[in-house]
């Protein structure tokens, strides 16, 4: 190998380092601003599990849920139903003994509307087994945002501990590479002298 190929070499293996750094660093921000996101405003990441919003949102798709301190009719809350992750837009707000109930339906389910509900007595909501009553205490915020099928791929923000050994991991990496480039120029000067 001559002189010049030495150096061509060198310097495709340090764009190749530079490359892999700047991807490392970027992925390291974006997990930075997650983090923010998530702890700091208190939004979280969901991922559709059903078709039951269809069209707004459907199956594999991500929902963005913030905590309010109120809810309106029409939101689209995320909550706990029975032990099973829901988001279905909210029809009615109504008190039941001293109990406010957040009536929530999916607009894919059938066509129920607020007016509809409105006309039921409590006994007919309560045989429904399309409308969930929900309390404020089950509710874990409304829907902000929504992305196309982008659920499968950032349901990992929602679990703290994956999103923890990720940006360790993207420490070190990135402290990985800072360190070979400041030996890799140790060697060189070396080299050079």
């Amino acid at each position: 190998m001559n002189y010049s190929d030495e150096i061509l070499e060198n310097k495709a293996f340090n764009f190749f380092k530079l490359l892999m750094y700047n991807i490392v660093l970027a992925i390291c921000i974006i997990l930075v601003v997650c983090l923010v996101l998530v702890y700091g405003f208190k939004f979280r990441p969901y991922e559709v599990l059903s078709d039951s919003m269809a069209p707004v949102f459907t199956a594999g798709d991500m929902v963005v849920v913030k905590a309010q301190d109120e809810y309106e009719v029409g939101d689209i809350l995320k909550f706990d139903s029975s032990g099973t992750p829901t988001t279905h837009r909210l029809l009615e707000i109504r008190e039941v003994n001293g109990t406010t109930y957040y009536l929530c339906h999916g607009d894919n389910v059938n066509d129920l509307t607020s007016e509809d509900l409105g006309n039921m007595t409590w006994e007919e909501i309560s045989q429904d087994i399309s409308i969930q009553r929900v309390t404020l205490s089950k509710i874990e915020g409304k829907v902000v945002a929504s992305f196309d099928n982008w659920g499968s791929y950032f349901n990992f923000i929602g679990d703290h501990k994956l999103l923890i050994i990720a940006i360790i991991v993207s420490i070190w990496c990135v402290s990985a590479t800072v360190q070979n480039e400041i030996e890799f120029k140790r060697d060189r000067r070396i080299l050079d002298a």
